[in-house]
């Protein structure tokens, strides 16, 4: 992503997935301060690796002056403040979650909570034209650092706005903190407005970003998760107590990394026996009572089971990651710690000062790690022979060049295939200046269906394709293959009779060049205009013929005819047809390149699954609705069509869509409605009464 940045912008790059391209449109996201931060980075001449460092390192500034500026607000003596802060700024959190960059710039979370007090001490509200324009301008601003900490934030505040709302109802409360959540909201909504129109055209990528509702289940975190210290604390004992407990307790995904640390536990206990000296009727600090129930609600929605289930079931599961969550219970467990522990230093400044530095020693011992310098120094060795690899296949290509790279692997967000992992293919472009890669066109969209269907194909096919297309050479990287590449390797020395011409210093990756004069194509052609050129067609349903509309759909077939643009609601291939799936759409739609015919009658053969024996199915299209009997247990049936307007759409609505599981049948969970043969669309006047 850094790179991308650097060489343009997020959205759209044309080195990764040559020659379709490679859009992230698909994949929203409101990190438009960490991009824009990185971009700078960029343009002032710093490359991917430094622009990372640039962004992580400044990131610990950035976040303590807040945490810093936001504790003494409510009143911590600077030595609290300090150490405090200080710890948050170090939390488990900032280096577990490195792989997910954007996540350690959590300098918005002492502000949402600044918000929160304010809305529970109400203050002096900006009065000014100027002052209120920068503090709008800065709420919609706490929107650009990704919808978790947005999402979390606006937790933080509305529960400040309730609390505030029972203990005094007051219209200038609801007002602020109608205008947090809009504004935030809208920052949001801003940040994702480029995704929004750069949109593809057909749609949805019904393979990006799919989140389940049972997934809050996994990545949510189990109160003891926060307890717990980190697996690779620098107390032998201590790592290997933590190392059992995540390697024999089920359902520990990222939530591993909820962990708060000792002073973060130690005060997330303080906060709660609070909470619980409060309802006893002890006196307790309102400051601390917001805390504790602020806290209180972080908890309830980060914990398995608990409030962030509930969201992913009945408003959305696109926020799955409710353990990230832990950063925000994380501030207030340590800012609630200090304000239970100041009142018993009396005041005593030398008292609290010593108090302040041990607790930084003994915090930072706990939080941080001891560098695994064997490790760097092995990833680094690693790094720079890909970079010198890379280099000597660019050096070895006219500028500009094309490089297929084998085995397939899709792009984002995919497991490992054998010993190669999901992004080791990146290395050529990461490492690289000018040369094209087929890897990382976005799963799902026409340049990955593409290269999915041709990775199945003979090699012989493949290269007819890959010189069709410009490519100048095939790197093979062999961990992505069961017998270590042997075979491909075999196969790419009969076919161009030589071996490879480089090899990479482990000898896990090799490169090979294609005989001839090879150029490049330029970048933003149609899709389907380079699979004509490449004489190859593929979409969703697998590889591609190009046949006449007469002979419509053969669903025993894996092939799909061209002039059907994609089809959902049905599941793969079978021997004899394809089964409608109502967990992939509600209905079948077929979708057409072209305008149907005016006139046609539509054919339609399959066989009803269960309860559908008998039942009626609704055949609809532009506009209107048809239903036809589904007698016999396999059927075919012909409803005349007439078309008032240019339509390209045929949708089949099953009457009672059932899973063989629900049925009792098996153990196959797909709620199965029919499974359809063939379609055929038949023109002319014979056909039409």
């Amino acid at each position: 992503m850094v790179q991308r940045l650097g060489e343009g912008w997020l959205l759209d790059n044309p080195r990764s997935g040559y020659p379709f391209g490679s859009s992230f449109a698909d994949y929203p996201n409101a990190d438009g301060a960490s991009l824009l931060l990185l971009k700078a980075f960029g343009a002032a001449g710093a490359d991917f690796q430094v622009a990372t460092s640039l962004f992580f390192l400044p990131g610990f500034g950035a976040i303590f002056i807040a945490a810093y500026a936001a504790m003494r607000a409510h009143g911590l003596a600077r030595p609290l403040a300090f150490a405090a802060a200080l710890l948050f700024d170090f939390a488990p959190f900032h280096f577990q979650r490195m792989q997910h960059l954007f996540y350690t710039m959590y300098v918005v979370v002492p502000v949402f909570y600044y918000l929160a007090w304010r809305l529970w001490q109400p203050g002096a509200a900006p009065t000014s034209r100027r002052a209120r324009l920068w503090y709008a301008a800065g709420l919609l601003a706490l929107g650009s650092f990704g919808v978790y900490y947005a999402f979390f934030g606006l937790l933080v505040v509305a529960t400040a706005a309730a609390a505030s709302l029972l203990r005094e109802p007051r219209g200038a409360t609801v007002r602020s903190a109608l205008a947090i959540v809009l504004l935030v909201g809208a920052g949001v909504a801003l940040n994702m407005l480029p995704n929004r129109l750069a949109a593809h055209p057909d749609g949805p990528n019904p393979e990006v970003a799919q989140r389940l509702p049972s997934e809050s289940e996994v990545y949510g975190f189990k109160f003891v998760q926060l307890l717990m210290p980190r697996t690779d604390h620098r107390i032998g004992a201590v790592a290997d107590y933590a190392y059992n407990y995540f390697n024999t307790t089920p359902l520990t995904n990222e939530n591993a990394t909820a962990n708060l640390g000792a002073a973060g536990a130690a005060g997330l206990l303080a906060l709660l026996c609070a909470a619980a000296a409060a309802l006893a009727g002890r006196s307790v600090a309102p400051d601390v009572r917001l805390l504790a129930l602020v806290v209180a609600v972080l908890l309830m929605f980060g914990w398995i089971g608990a409030f962030g289930s509930l969201f992913a079931h009945t408003v959305s599961p696109s926020l799955r990651g409710w353990n990230r969550i832990s950063i925000f219970i994380a501030y207030g467990a340590l800012l609630g710690g200090a304000l239970l522990l100041q009142p018993l230093l009396h005041g005593r400044r030398r008292l609290t000062a010593a108090l302040a530095a041990l607790l930084v020693v003994a915090g930072m011992f706990d939080q941080t790690s001891r560098p695994p310098r064997d490790r760097v120094i092995a990833v680094n060795r690693a790094f720079a022979d890909d970079r010198a690899f890379v280099a000597a296949i660019e050096a070895s290509l006219p500028p500009a060049s094309a490089v297929y790279q084998l085995p397939y692997m899709a792009f984002p967000e995919v497991g490992a295939r054998e010993r190669l992992q999901a992004y080791d293919h990146m290395a050529g472009v990461l490492h690289s200046r000018a040369l094209r890669w087929n890897y990382a066109g976005m799963k799902g969209r026409e340049g990955d269906l593409f290269y999915r269907a041709l990775d199945k194909e003979a090699l012989a096919t493949q290269l007819d394709v890959l010189r069709r297309l410009g490519f100048a050479g095939i790197y093979v990287d062999r961990r992505g293959y069961a017998d270590q590449g042997q075979a491909v390797m075999a196969g790419l020395q009969a076919l161009l009779g030589a071996g490879p011409a480089l090899v990479h210093a482990h000898g896990e990756k090799v490169f090979y060049r294609l005989p001839g004069q090879a150029h490049a194509l330029a970048p933003g052609q149609d899709p389907l205009a380079l699979m004509r050129r490449a004489a190859f067609f593929a979409g969703p349903m697998g590889r591609i013929v190009d046949t006449p509309l007469a002979e419509g759909v053969d669903f025993t077939r894996e092939q799909v005819p061209l002039f059907l643009k994609r089809v959902t609601g049905l599941s793969n291939a079978e021997a004899d047809g394809r089964w409608s799936d109502a967990n992939l759409a509600s209905s079948v739609r077929l979708h057409f390149r072209a305008p149907l015919p005016r006139r046609f009658t539509l054919e339609v053969s399959g066989r009803p699954f269960g309860p559908n024996l008998g039942r009626e199915l609704t055949i609809r299209v532009g506009g209107r609705s048809y239903r036809q009997r589904m007698d016999a247990g396999y059927f075919t049936v012909r409803q005349p069509v007439r078309l008032d307007a240019p339509f390209d759409q045929v949708e089949l609505i099953l009457p009672q869509p059932v899973s063989p599981r629900e049925l009792g049948a098996s153990l196959d969970a797909r709620k199965l409605g029919v499974k359809f043969a063939r379609i055929r669309l038949l023109v002319g006047p014979a056909v039409i009464p």
